[in-house]
């Protein structure tokens, strides 16, 4: 627009109010100048190999992404660890162009504003409201809207804006390196329009875990072998071993039987909890106990394990969740038996815990978890390796594993991902896909399976392979080969998508191992406070990992 100016006025009061105008941009942005409003903040959001990017800078993207309109779906999306993984990239890339001798002096900048235009993480914006009124630059507004709204000076938001310039020179110069030639675009096309049709089962550990209990004596062995796995686990959920309420961990013996039960059915069960407790104080233990007597399918495979409970969490009813945090109630008491509204309970209390926890004791949690699912996975596969073998024998996939139902199908929407991994297995259909890395529609993440998949040819079994934590046999239902004469037609907008396809990779690449270069110098520091949501409940459940990557959708 400045450029404009100069080379279309012809009247000397154009270049008086040019002037002006620089100069009151000037005084307000110069290098000697406080600029105006609000300082930009001395708290940290991130440091990045030398630089300092203030909470106020972290704030100032996040509301110009309309983060805190977007309420809970904030969260959801990972808005607060997206900017700060762009913010990130964005000083990576400053630094880079700051090195290359790049230069953005505040003309430029100004002429952004000027014609209502700013960046944001590297994303262009039109920004008419925040420096227009009535279709003219209005500095007041412009000033007020920066102040006000998004929690910066205007000096501030300017130096953002030369950051964000420099940025995209190096952006640019990643587009000169992604140009791309016909052949590599049609490779990429046949490679992209081959599509698979795969019939899979899915063998789910969730249906094991509850098979086996885990020793103390196999506990101490899983810590000694797997010590440093444990304690990054532990740091990555420190959150939850801080603080905690009053806990208890508890096994449960249930006899169910309905309020309206014939005489004979309520006689029987109050027989069967009267045998377990009497077996209990004979010296069996309560998990054998368990498994003999509790009408819980659950708690039979577990030995009646209910895991640690809060107050008023514990699904026992509210008699026996008050003796549970009764101050007379010590850890080994047994509890009842009680009659509830489902029937006869027997509960021990087996320990407490509150406040911090450390690692010593959180690690055996940890390891019970971890050798748990361990097991369960090796049962899976078992089972798939069984069905596989039955087919070689020569059995058809289907008459071993019925397909799904259009109304199973119906049925499991309304499930929850529990309730869906821990059904039986059943054949099901992915529909045609093309090739996507290392996820396969419908599967999940598998590199061995999806270097395999498109190599079958329809009626070939394949597996077991694991993905995404399950294991699955796979068999190709459908093939349908690229359509070349699409390509031809084509050929022009699929070379520009390519092309800017290719510039993303390559940026995301560069920006990534910069990132863990620094990281790995201990050159980058990230404030974990500012990417707490507003919501206490609303915390992310893993502690966040520059240079990992978060997409915003």
């Amino acid at each position: 627009m400045l450029a404009n100016l100069r080379r279309n006025s012809r009247n000397a009061i154009i270049y008086v109010l040019f002037g002006i105008l620089i100069a009151v941009f000037v005084s307000n942005f110069g290098p000697q100048s406080g600029g105006c409003g609000t300082s930009s903040g001395k708290a940290y959001a991130a440091k990045v190999a030398g630089s300092t990017l203030t909470e106020r800078d972290f704030r100032m993207a996040y509301i110009a992404l309309g983060g805190p309109q977007l309420g809970a779906q904030a969260r959801e999306r990972r808005l607060k660890e997206f900017v700060m993984d762009k913010l990130i990239e964005r000083e990576l890339l400053a630094q880079e162009a700051d090195r290359m001798g790049f230069a953005v002096g505040d003309e430029e900048i100004l002429d952004m504003i000027l014609d209502g235009r700013m960046i944001i993480l590297g994303m262009p914006r039109r920004v008419d409201n925040y420096v227009f009124k009535d279709g003219k630059f209005d500095h007041e507004r412009f000033k007020s809207v920066s102040q006000n709204q998004l929690g910066v000076s205007v000096k501030r938001f300017i130096e953002i804006e030369r950051r964000e310039v420099l940025a995209e020179r190096v952006r640019d110069l990643f587009k000169v390196g992604s140009k791309v030639g016909p052949d590599e675009v049609k490779t990429d096309f046949e490679t992209k329009g081959l599509q698979i049709n795969l019939e899979y089962v899915r063998f789910s550990p969730r249906r094991f875990d509850d098979d086996t209990e885990a020793t103390p004596a196999e506990i101490d062995a899983w810590i000694k072998d797997h010590g440093a796995d444990l304690k990054k686990q532990y740091d990555d959920r420190a959150f939850l071993y801080k603080k905690l309420d009053k806990e208890a961990r508890l096994r449960q013996i249930v006899i169910d039987v309905a309020k309206d039960a014939p005489k004979e059915k309520a006689a029987e069960a109050e027989k069967h909890i009267n045998e377990a407790v009497a077996k209990i104080k004979a010296g069996t233990s309560f998990a054998e106990v368990a498994k003999a007597y509790t009408t819980d399918e659950r708690g039979k495979k577990r030995g009646g394990l209910m895991g640690w409970r809060k107050k008023q969490f514990t699904g026992l009813g509210p008699t026996l969740d008050i003796k549970v945090f009764a101050e007379g109630t010590k850890k080994g008491d047994l509890l009842g038996p009680e009659k509830t509204e489902r029937g006869w309970h027997l509960v021990l209390v087996e320990d407490y815990r509150e406040g911090d926890i450390p690692l010593e004791v959180a690690q055996r949690e940890l390891a019970e978890e971890a050798m748990r699912t361990d097991r369960a996975k090796a049962k899976a596969k078992k089972e798939a390796e069984a069905v596989l073998a039955r087919i070689k024998g020569g059995e058809k996939l289907e008459e071993i594993v019925p397909k799904e139902t259009p109304e199973e199908g119906e049925d499991k929407k309304s499930m929850n991902l529990a309730q869906k991994l821990s059904d039986k297995p059943k054949l099901l259909e992915t529909g045609l896909f093309s090739r996507r890395g290392e996820l396969v529609q419908d599967i999940g993440t598998s590199r061995e399976l999806a270097k395999k998949a498109f190599g079958l040819k329809v009626g070939e079994v394949a597996g077991p392979f694991e993905a995404s934590g399950s294991w699955v046999l796979v068999r190709a239902k459908e093939r349908k080969e690229p359509d070349l004469t699409d390509f031809e037609k084509r050929k022009d907008e699929l070379i520009q998508q390519f092309a800017a396809s290719k510039w993303a990779e390559m940026l995301d690449g560069w920006s990534k191992q910069r990132c863990l270069d620094a990281k790995t110098q201990g050159r980058i520091s990230i404030n974990d406070e500012v990417l707490q949501y507003e919501s206490a409940t609303a915390r992310p459940m893993l502690k966040y990992e520059p240079c990992v990557g978060t997409r915003l959708f």
